[in-house]
Formats: C-alpha cells, structure tokens, sequence
C-alpha cells in the first residue's frame, strides 16, 4: 500500500474492515523515511523502504547508506518496491508515460537494494514488469544465500509464477490483475499468495479476498487467514 499521503483515515477505514497488516511500500527515499515514521506510529503499518525502477534515476550511494541507516531504526520490513520495469515508466504526476529508464540503471539499484535486504535479513517486494530474466539473473548471484519475498502486482506467466515460487517467492494478487490472473492464480494455492491493492486505501483488500475466494472456491475467511499467515511468516515473530 502506498500511505505517504492521509494515513490516517486510510488506516481507520482499514481496521474497520478487519486488515490487521499494511505493508506501506516506498517509491524513494522521502517515502521510505514517512514509512519508518507510519511504523513508530501505528501498529498496524510494517514499514518498508526502496526506491521504485521508475526513480532509480535518483539512486546514489548516498540513496544506499540513508536505506541502510533506516534499517538500522529496527522499524524496516522489506525493501519494496524495487526491481525492474521495461515496459514504462510514469513521471512524478503519475499521468505521463515515459520511457523506462536505461536497464543498466535500473539493474545497478537493483542489484544495491536485493544486496541489502539480504545482508539485513529482510524481504524483497518485487516490481517486474517483463523483467522476469533479468530479475532471476541477478538472484543468481545468492544461490547460496536465503531469498524472500513478494511479487508485486504478479501479471506474469504460469511459468513466471513457477520460477518465482521456487526462489522462495509469494505471488501478490490485486483486483485489477483479474480476469487475466485468473489461469496463473488457478495453479496457485492459497499458501502461495497473498493480497494487495497497490493504492493508498487497504481496506479495498477485502474486494481482492472475495474475487481469489471466488476463483478458489473457498470461503473468504479462509482466503484471509491463509494470506495474513502468509504476510506474517516472512515478516517473523518479531515484526508481526
């Protein structure tokens, strides 16, 4: 979720419907300081920190040692979101597409960023955006390191889903992935997913649990307590 913006009725609206975690996502390093900020003051919000592939422009190793000097706060959950997009980029109105920028950039702060997580013990949150080959190159460089994380807004293949799994990877669903989804989340069980809504009210994840219910053939209820024990094991008994 991204809550840089009027948190608090966002979170309000949240807990009324019964969203107990909020992983709030970054897109810079002025979004990631307002998530460690959300953390310290709500419990429901799991901070994380990143920059997104559309601003890794700005990424320095100054951008590196603020990332990690945040981590050092104890409030950080993941790194998210970060990762690699060549299909598009959006300018900071979010309204003008742009071209992505050069892979070389985006895999340089990628690279940076999968480096930390790893030596900081905490997960990933990934953007791919037909950058499944070149995301999986860089993993090969920790074959004999532990990966975790999440799948941002999963629009890949069966195949794609497949291999993220086997890196230890969840695939995150949101609604407006449906109905083309639907064949990958098919092959999917509930132990291998979780929800998101990928905006700035959480509450709207209920609408995403009914539409994978709906698919399952499941109830909700079950759908929501496989997916927050999901959510809940990578963030440990610690941050939980």
């Amino acid at each position: 979720m991204h809550l840089d913006k009027y948190p608090a009725p966002s979170l309000l609206r949240a807990q009324s419907a019964n969203v107990s975690i909020v992983l709030a996502a970054a897109t810079d390093i002025t979004s990631s300081r307002i998530n460690v900020l959300l953390a310290e003051k709500y419990s429901q919000v799991k901070a994380c920190i990143g920059m997104h592939p559309w601003r890794v422009n700005l990424f320095s190793p100054k951008t590196e040692k603020d990332m990690a000097d945040l981590i050092q706060k104890g409030k950080v959950t993941a790194i998210s979101e970060t990762g690699i997009d060549l299909v598009r980029r959006m300018a900071d109105d979010f309204r003008t597409e742009l071209q992505p920028l050069p892979l070389e950039v985006q895999i340089k702060a990628f690279r940076a960023q999968v480096r930390l997580a790893v030596n900081s013990n905490i997960f990933l949150v990934l953007h791919d955006r037909g950058s499944t080959r070149e995301i999986l190159e860089v993993f090969d460089n920790y074959k004999d390191r532990t990966l975790r994380g999440i799948v941002h807004g999963f629009s890949g293949t069966v195949d794609e889903a497949r291999e993220y799994r086997q890196k230890g990877f969840l695939i995150s669903i949101n609604k407006r992935n449906f109905p083309a989804i639907n064949p990958v989340l098919e092959t999917l069980t509930l132990n291998e997913i979780v929800l998101e809504t990928d905006s700035n009210e959480p509450a709207q994840v209920v609408d995403v649990c009914e539409a994978v219910a709906l698919l399952k053939k499941v109830t909700k209820s079950e759908v929501a307590e496989v997916t927050t024990a999901n959510v809940n094991k990578l963030l440990g008994p610690t941050l939980s």
